[in-house]
């Protein structure tokens, strides 16, 4: 399975973090915040059982780091189960 990759990158007066075609682009004017938004996307989707992937990038738009959020299971996190 695929990763769901979500990139923090600058932009126009501010950061945008992206997904390939998964998701719409969302701008932020903090990159702190940016980047916040894409963790607890990626926590979110690890959660419900996708891996997911926060690239980050300064900017210069050079890759300065990144985290990895493996799947949990599903079944694991709902208490009627």
């Amino acid at each position: 399975m695929d990763d769901i990759v979500l990139r923090v990158r600058p932009a126009a007066n501010g950061w945008v973090v992206e997904s390939a075609g998964r998701l719409e682009a969302l701008r932020f004017h903090s990159g702190a915040r940016a980047e916040a938004q894409a963790y607890a996307l990626a926590e979110a989707m690890a959660y419900v059982g996708k891996d997911a992937r926060v690239v980050v990038h300064d900017r210069g738009d050079r890759l300065v780091g990144s985290k990895r959020y493996f799947a949990q299971d599903p079944t694991r996190n709902d208490p009627a189960l």
